[in-house]
């Protein structure tokens, strides 16, 4: 991580310094002076108070820095900055934001910091905005400027189009100074779209390290020629749609209480259907299916259904192979995929858990394929209803994901008694047996929550037992069981 942070660090001086350059400029802007105050706001999310943003002139000829440089500060939690007594003898200026910011993935404030850019003409403007499409331009414009000899204008609008279009496969409408994730233009909900895509689940170097790469990509040729990192963006754009969790991010940027939040969503879904070669859905293919046609996605061949309140929806069913009578899900924790079924009216995974607590075992050391052997399920439920568990907001999860929990006896006995023999070869497989009887061993065990009754120690714990049959039986037992949850 250290490399990392050195490496982004590099790139990024030789960003401000001009590095790049090789020779001067084709810009005029030689007797044009600024006198008076520059503001606007800067957001990768917002920018938290007391972050830094500096000014500094660059020359009127080359663009390369002249020394002269003033300094602001975040004013508040909207990212807002304002530099006072600036004085230029040029109307170029590079504006750099460091510092921490609000995630808008997690909602949380980062835990590292970042540096964004603006480069910008100031002949007519005070006001610029710094944001991820000001930053992923900047070295495409000195191409254009240094190779193609274009006006500054002509080279900022140039690299605009480019690079927007690059994600939404139309021009952009509106400069990229201008833009405000809070905004309501659709250049805003594309931006803040563009912010959700880029950033993903990625730590701040990783973040850098990402936009270094992108702007390098970009400031060849103003082409996204990774066509493998656009691929892994839509695949995580597209979760985000197949399990709800756009929702989440919206609620998690609600909950900050800053500004309204634009309809950015339309704009991620429109990032993925794109990129997997779906086309449009609207009034007139409602109800058309298609499959995802892009090689290097990891849902190649998924099927999509164009729906006219949802747009393209995944058969995610199908995808993950679920039975006749299953559903999936997805643990938020750590993506692992789940089928479930359900059985009288409740919902069994149809799988083993196979979430890394830090305690377990592997059978056959194929954990991913067979799931954990846990040594203890992460809540005990004594006889009087009570529940010690290592998560007392929500005690009976134990290590199920949220929404879950570990099952009870009464759980187990309505399988023992009301599940008919289908719906038992269903939820534990043949295949899954007959692994377990090459194993050496009779029966798996799945835990329960409950403590054995009558014994002396807590260590005991009622289990499901299912034989090589396909019969199940009800003991207590020591040492490692699966865990199959039950939806709460």
């Amino acid at each position: 991580m250290k490399k990392m942070t050195l490496f982004v660090s590099f790139v990024v001086l030789c960003l401000l310094c001009g590095c790049s350059a090789e020779k001067p400029m084709d810009v005029s802007g030689v007797g044009t002076h600024f006198d008076g105050t520059v503001d606007g706001v800067s957001q990768k999310g917002p920018f938290l108070t007391g972050s830094t943003v500096t000014l500094q002139e660059l020359d009127a000829s080359s663009l390369g820095q002249t020394g002269k440089s003033f300094k602001g500060m975040i004013m508040n939690d909207k990212g807002e900055f304002a530099i006072n007594d600036v004085d230029l003898n040029s109307p170029y200026a590079l504006l750099v934001a460091n510092g921490y910011f609000r995630n808008e993935v997690t909602g949380e404030k980062s835990s590292g910091t970042i540096i964004m850019m603006a480069i910008a003409d100031l002949s007519n403007r005070s006001h610029v905005n710094i944001n991820l499409l000001t930053h992923l331009e900047y070295e495409r414009i000195r191409v254009l400027l240094e190779q193609k000899k274009m006006s500054f204008a002509d080279a900022k609008n140039t690299a605009e189009q480019e690079i927007f279009s690059n994600f939404f496969e139309v021009s952009a409408s509106e400069k990229a100074e201008n833009l405000n994730i809070f905004g309501n233009s659709e250049g805003d909900k594309a931006l803040l779209a563009i912010n959700v895509l880029l950033l993903g689940d990625l730590s701040e170097p990783e973040f850098m390290e990402r936009l270094v790469a992108l702007s390098d990509d970009f400031a060849r040729d103003g082409v996204w020629n990774d066509t493998l990192l656009k691929a892994k963006i839509a695949d995580y754009a597209c979760g985000l749609s197949m399990w709800g969790e756009l929702a989440k991010i919206r609620k998690n940027m609600e909950a900050w209480k800053i500004a309204d939040v634009p309809a950015f969503e339309p704009y991620v879904n429109r990032f993925w259907a794109d990129q997997y070669g779906l086309g449009k859905c609207d009034a007139s293919n409602v109800g058309e299916h298609k499959k995802n046609a892009n090689e290097t996605s990891a849902f190649y061949g998924m099927n999509f259904v164009c729906d006219k309140d949802s747009g393209w929806v995944a058969n995610k069913n199908e995808f993950y192979g679920g039975c006749d009578s299953c559903s999936v899900m997805r643990d938020s924790r750590d993506g692992h995929v789940y089928k479930y079924m359900n059985i009288d009216g409740t919902d069994w995974m149809v799988s083993n858990l196979r979430y890394d607590n830090g305690d377990y075992e592997c059978l056959l050391g194929n954990c991913e394929d067979y799931g954990y052997l846990y040594k203890d399920p992460g809540t005990t439920k004594l006889s009087e209803g009570y529940y010690y568990a290592y998560n007392p907001d929500d005690p009976a999860a134990g290590i199920c994901p949220s929404g879950w929990r570990v099952p009870i006896s009464d759980d187990f006995r309505h399988l023992l008694y009301d599940a008919s023999d289908d719906e038992k070869k269903q939820l534990f497989s043949e295949a899954e047996r007959d692994v377990l009887l090459a194993s050496g061993a009779e029966s798996s065990s799945y835990w329960g929550a409950e403590v054995s009754l009558g014994r002396r120690t807590m260590d005991w714990r009622n289990v499901l037992d299912v034989f090589g049959d396909g019969s199940l039986d009800m003991s207590s037992r020591l040492g490692e069981a699966f865990v199959r949850c039950v939806r709460d």
